[in-house]
């Protein structure tokens, strides 16, 4: 079971390409084997107006790096590291607070994910909806920076 809830999310989660990073994280239900998730960020957050942000591409803050060696643990199957790896992004994602929501929503999410206990990571991985949507939020805010340094989105294609 364990072995086949990570065969199941490796590929979603090692594509993780997910939106650019100033669009808003939503739970993606196709990519899910689950039911789609119906919680999402409260409507209040949507309306409230982002505080300016540091500059720093999400997924090269320390942060980010933390949820990344974390989500790489997690497909894996090294439940056990990617708890730590969590344990340890907590207080780098509460130094990046900005009174933004982005960063609001970035904090609970790694929260949750080190507060999750190790065992229960293959079931929440399938059955959890806010396994599901802390999962958008940080493949959204952390997607992986290419090796080249720039921007995670394709260039433009020419018509």
């Amino acid at each position: 079971m364990r072995r086949a809830a990570v065969l199941l999310l490796l590929p979603v989660l090692a594509a993780c390409g997910g939106p650019a990073a100033d669009d808003e994280p939503t739970p993606d239900p196709s990519s899910s084997p689950s039911s789609s998730p119906s919680t999402s960020p409260s409507p209040e957050a949507d309306d409230a107006p982002d505080a300016p942000s540091t500059g720093a591409a999400p997924a090269r803050t320390p942060a980010c790096a933390e949820v990344r060696a974390g989500i790489d643990a997690f497909n894996e199957g090294d439940y056990d590291e990617t708890v730590a790896r969590f344990v340890e992004a907590v207080p780098l994602a509460e130094e990046q607070l900005d009174g933004s929501d982005r960063a609001d929503q970035l904090l609970e999410a790694v929260r949750w994910y080190a507060a999750l206990p190790p065992e229960d990571y293959p079931e929440a991985a399938v059955s959890s909806e806010e396994f599901q949507l802390y999962k958008a939020i940080t493949l959204t805010q952390c997607d992986p920076v290419p090796d080249g340094g720039g921007p995670s989105t394709p260039p433009p294609v020419e018509a």
